[in-house]
């Protein structure tokens, strides 16, 4: 018997969804849903999930798990991050790897949030999952002013209920369409969420501006919600840098052509890399490394960070693979490395 199944036992996967279930039991959203845009379906929005959460954790019993954890092996991830730089004045673009999906770009003065997760754990119920694989590079305590945050989508490792706590009312938060109902239900003033649909933008103020833009995946909190909210990835303008969060997202033919066609070129493009084994299951909503790259080309980045990968076991691919992966296959294909390269937690990109 392996690990996880030492470890996860079937009724620990009966209790997870138990707790799904009564998790967040809360009415939906109200959303207009718009009959003349493709992905807004009849009381939901329109995705290409093709597996139940159910069938979610036969798979991970099913499956090999990770291996152990080396401490090695977390020591080659985490850097040191520089709080002097981070801290300081950002006369050129920047951007700081928190962790899993969160980072931190800095540019003349305003500082954003992609995804903030800062807690030990990607789900509500601690005793159903394992921790962090590696620590945040950055405290609540230790991040600089923060302007605004952008949430890709309700999926616990990338919406934290208590890393919205943290922040409150004192960020305006950029959400998907739908979300706006659940930072209410936080505590958080209505006037401070700012909930957009596709291609839909918002000028934070007079040298910034914030677009959603798409991404294929999907949503859920409870098994009531199933897909009641959008997801999606961001663009940001400041000044003269744009920037691209590409959130949680398989690999799709047509939407990051069309991104780098309408809002591209990019100074920077932050690019999902992990949990994306076992193909058959996680190929349609998770990005292999190879497929980053394409997104990489497609959208015109001229820097790229890898991101999502590295922090929580969500699926089954070895905690480095992604790394090495992405490393191989840009040195395959003649790409310059440094375009789009591992880095570690807490590193600082300063692009010129």
């Amino acid at each position: 018997m392996n690990r996880m199944k030492q470890q996860k036992p079937f009724y620990q996967c009966l209790l997870i969804i138990i707790c799904g279930l009564l998790y967040g039991c809360s009415s939906s959203p109200k959303i207009a849903f718009d009959p003349d845009k493709a992905h807004h379906g009849d009381g939901k929005f329109i995705s290409e999930r093709k597996a139940s959460m159910i069938s979610h954790f036969f798979m991970r019993l099913r499956e090999d798990d990770p291996p152990p954890r080396d401490p090695r092996e977390v020591a080659s991830i985490v850097g040191n991050a520089d709080l002097e730089l981070i801290g300081s004045y950002a006369a050129q673009p920047r951007v700081t790897w928190v962790g899993h999906a969160t980072s931190l770009v800095q540019y003349r003065g305003v500082n954003y949030l992609t995804d903030p997760h800062l807690t030990p754990r990607p789900f509500t119920y601690d005793f159903l999952v394992e921790p962090r694989y590696t620590q945040p590079a950055l405290s609540f305590e230790q991040m600089p002013s923060i302007d605004f945050v952008v949430i890709s989508h309700n999926h616990f490792d990338s919406l934290d209920r208590d890393t919205v706590a943290m922040f409150g009312d004192s960020v305006l938060w950029y959400v998907p369409l739908g979300l706006k109902n659940w930072f209410q239900k936080q505590g958080i003033s209505a006037e401070r969420v700012v909930e957009l649909d596709w291609w839909q933008s918002h000028r934070f103020n007079e040298r910034v501006e914030v677009t959603m833009t798409p991404a294929q995946h999907w949503s859920r909190r409870t098994l009531w919600d199933t897909n009641k909210t959008l997801w999606g990835g961001w663009v940001v303008e400041i000044d003269d840098f744009r920037s691209y969060f590409v959130g949680d997202t398989g690999y799709n033919d047509t939407y990051f052509k069309e991104i780098g066609s309408r809002l591209g070129p990019f100074r920077l493009a932050m690019i999902p890399i992990g949990a994306y084994a076992p193909r058959y299951f996680m190929g349609v909503h998770h990005v292999d490394p190879a497929q980053a790259i394409d997104i990489h080309l497609e959208v015109r980045a001229q820097q790229s960070l890898p991101i999502h990968w590295g922090t929580f076991e969500l699926t089954i691919e070895p905690m480095l693979e992604p790394a090495q992966l992405l490393t191989s296959e840009m040195t395959r294909r003649g790409l310059p490395l440094e375009q789009f390269r591992p880095v570690k937690i807490g590193d600082t990109l300063v692009l010129d």
